[in-house]
């Protein structure tokens, strides 16, 4: 009995046990349910960590994720409440402390080649677009041959749209973005809009509307905020797609905060003490990009895209400190190639990250994002071909090591430092130029029998320049091929003559050069024979080093040029980089004063003092000189020599530069006061095939100049044959 009742109570245990498992594995399922919700139903971050890793699609093994990209105009590395207090950014501030800072990220100096390179994952030498901006009247935009990033995402699944600021050319219709990629597009197609009355001016008098939704005008949103505007548009798309079916990716192009600087009248109230009146304005315009990234953040979180999705947030290039932007302590402004043009505010926020509330000191550069949110979208990216980006989601998400190790800024062989002309005073900046001295008009002599006195200089006259290169010239033998016998000097004319065609007859061609002469081409034809295969060994590093042990100069680089890269801690700049000033933040009520020259910088004045040629290389060590305060490239002309062959080797794989100038049909009062496309299709096919036509002829009449030569050619071959053979004939008969 008691063996029963001990068989009995062991059952009745285990069947307890079942039931509490049962139990436990349901409401393990309804808190899987509720994960990353607090009681009231909102999402918790600190509980979804690991949702990526436990979703599954058909797809890789893993879900799509939700790709939202805000994209900033103009704002500064001082111009986000994380770096400097005083402007207020609390939405910013939260989701980057919840994220990961890109503290190491950069863009390019101006809109057009960071808004390029972010669509097309290419540098901005391999698009064309390497010299300045697309003004609204050039016909210029992206390459048609390139793909983009929205294209390559809608071919993995993607509903794509964008919202707000474009600038990559219009003036036809395969430029525009629903052309691009995007299946919608509400926003202005210019670069710098009025943020109510939506006009955009391209020099003065040339002015026209500028809201498109899709590929027309739209007409009748005057006197409502941009930045409301593009933000109410966004929460729309969001809420009127369903998160279930197919991801999204929503690119955000907010105007703001590029000038002109309108700011509506309640933002600017928290701002009443900053004395400077643009600052406090630029400020005012940060707090509504802050309240437009927390009205879209709310709707990812209401339409339920926030769990699986990914947030980036990017500025496209650095401030301009005269319009109220700061970049400071950064040296610099937008428009130049120093840490202040090109190192820009960005973050990452995503429940997705694995490693969060981090600051992320990877390399980052603008054409990272094509390949990385591609591949994260699970695109194939080997199929776009020539990318300079590289996929840096496991560096963001996981802190491993950057794959990037260097950036090329950019090389702009339109942008030339330009030659002084007249000596500086580096305090003053006042000109020391002397009155140029009035050439003597030399007189005309009449033509007198040939005399020449023992003491006659040699007819290669050679100048102060090639004296200095060429000190061995100096000491010129006193007899020689290079001078006339002094007997000469004393025949009459007649004899001289003769004697003279006498040599010609009977000397070779190296024996009529004077011994300058021919001193000077064996210097040269050296010199080109180093130089061509300096250029072919200069983008090899064992070589250059090779060479420069051996004290060779490396000619691999026109340091006028505008150009600037980075390469590991080193950064280099060539040419004219730009007002390289550290530009403090905006306490005083005006800009212009002594306060500010007090961290002003005169490298070109300084280096234009006693005549020089002003400065055209710079050489950081931006991981030990943040703030480029101490130039290297006295210091380092290896690390010089090193870069500027990397410079060389980008430059080989350059297209040209495509900088048209403007088209007057592109004139707003020719279609209805509007910026819209000019050129249709059919015309510019018409115009493709002139210009082929054209090139065609051209090319035809240069074959047939060549042919005619070729004919001549031969013609005089054939007749000094017949005139040799002749001459043989006649010879023989004799």
């Amino acid at each position: 009995m008691r063996a029963a009742a001990a068989t009995t109570l062991l059952l009745l245990l285990c069947v307890v046990r079942l039931d509490r498992g049962s139990c436990d594995h349901q409401e393990q399922r309804r808190n899987d349910g509720n994960v990353g919700k607090d009681v009231t139903g909102n999402v918790d971050n600190n509980d979804v960590g690991n949702v990526w890793n436990d979703t599954t699609a058909a797809k890789g093994g893993r879900k799509q994720p939700h790709i939202i990209f805000i994209l900033i105009d103009d704002q500064g590395f001082n111009d986000i409440g994380y770096h400097n207090p005083s402007i207020k950014t609390p939405t910013l501030d939260k989701l980057a402390a919840e994220g990961v800072k890109l503290e190491n990220y950069y863009v390019q100096p101006i809109c057009t080649p960071s808004r390029s390179q972010l669509l097309t994952g290419r540098y901005q030498i391999h698009t064309g677009l390497q010299h300045s901006i697309i003004r609204p009247s050039q016909p210029s935009c992206l390459p048609r041959h390139m793909d983009t990033l929205p294209q390559r995402l809608r071919q993995a699944g993607y509903a794509t749209h964008m919202v707000g600021k474009w600038h990559l050319g219009f003036y036809t219709k395969a430029c525009l973005p629903t052309r691009k990629g995007f299946d919608s597009f509400f926003g202005s197609l210019t670069g710098s809009v009025d943020y109510y009355s939506y006009g955009s001016c391209d020099g003065p008098g040339v002015c026209g509307y500028d809201l498109h939704a899709n590929e027309s005008v739209a007409w009748g949103h005057e006197g409502k905020y941009s930045t409301t505007l593009f933000t109410q548009r966004a929460r729309k798309i969001l809420q009127s797609h369903d998160p279930a079916g197919r991801p999204i990716f929503l690119l955000l192009s907010l105007q703001a905060v590029h000038t002109p600087l309108q700011p509506p009248k309640s933002y600017i109230y928290p701002y009443r003490d900053m004395a400077d009146v643009a600052r406090r304005k630029f400020a005012a315009m940060v707090s509504t990009v802050d309240e437009a990234v927390r009205n879209v953040t709310y709707a990812l979180r209401k339409a339920g895209f926030y769990r699986d999705s990914v947030i980036v947030y990017s500025t496209d290039n650095g401030a301009q400190p005269f319009t109220g932007g700061s970049n400071w302590p950064l040296r610099g402004r937008k428009g130049t190639y120093w840490e202040g043009g090109v190192r820009g505010v960005a973050f990452v926020h995503s429940p997705l990250l694995r490693r969060r509330r981090r600051v992320s000191k990877a390399l980052v550069h603008i054409t990272d994002w094509f390949p990385t949110l591609l591949a994260l979208a699970g695109g194939n990216v080997s199929q776009s071909q020539g990318l300079d980006g590289f996929d840096v989601w496991a560096a963001i998400s996981e802190g491993k090591e950057s794959p990037r190790h260097e950036i090329l800024h950019n090389i702009d062989p339109l942008h030339k430092a330009p030659v002084p002309t007249r000596n500086w005073d580096a305090h003053t900046g006042d000109s020391l130029l002397k009155k140029p001295k009035k050439k003597k008009k030399k007189k005309k002599q009449k033509k007198k029998l040939l005399k020449q006195l023992p003491k006659q200089k040699s007819v290669f006259k050679l100048s102060k320049d090639t004296n200095k290169l060429y000190p061995e010239l100096k000491a010129r033998p006193k007899a020689g091929p290079g001078r006339l016998d002094p007997s000469v000097a004393r025949m009459s004319l007649p004899q001289a003559k003769a004697s003279k065609s006498k040599a010609r007859r009977t000397a070779s061609p190296e024996h009529n050069l004077s011994w300058t002469q021919t001193k000077i081409q064996l210097r040269l034809k050296s010199k080109r024979s180093l130089f061509s295969s300096t250029l072919q060994n200069a983008s090899r590093p064992d070589s250059a080093n090779k060479l420069l042990h051996q004290g060779v100069k490396l000619l691999v680089w026109d340091t006028s040029v505008q150009a600037a890269i980075r390469v590991g801690d080193w950064k280099l700049l060539t040419g004219d980089p730009g007002h390289g000033e550290w530009v403090p933040p905006q306490i005083l009520p005006t800009l212009a004063g002594r306060w500010w020259n007090l961290e002003r910088a005169f490298p070109s004045l300084q280096s234009r003092k006693g005549g020089e040629a002003p400065k055209s290389v710079w050489l950081f060590n931006i991981s030990a000189d943040p703030y480029e305060r101490c130039d290297l490239s006295g210091q380092r002309p290896d690390v010089v020599r090193r870069l500027l062959a990397r410079l060389a080797h980008y430059n080989r794989t350059a297209v040209p530069v495509h900088f048209p100038p403007d088209d007057p049909r592109a004139h707003p009062d020719r279609h209805g006061g509007a910026w819209v496309p000019w050129i249709d299709q059919d015309q510019e096919k018409d115009q493709n095939q002139d210009q082929g036509e054209m090139h065609h002829k051209k090319v035809q009449q240069k074959n047939k100049n060549n042919n005619k030569k070729k004919n001549k050619c031969r013609l005089c071959k054939l007749k000094a044959f017949f005139l040799k053979l002749n001459t043989g004939i006649m010879s023989s008969r004799i």
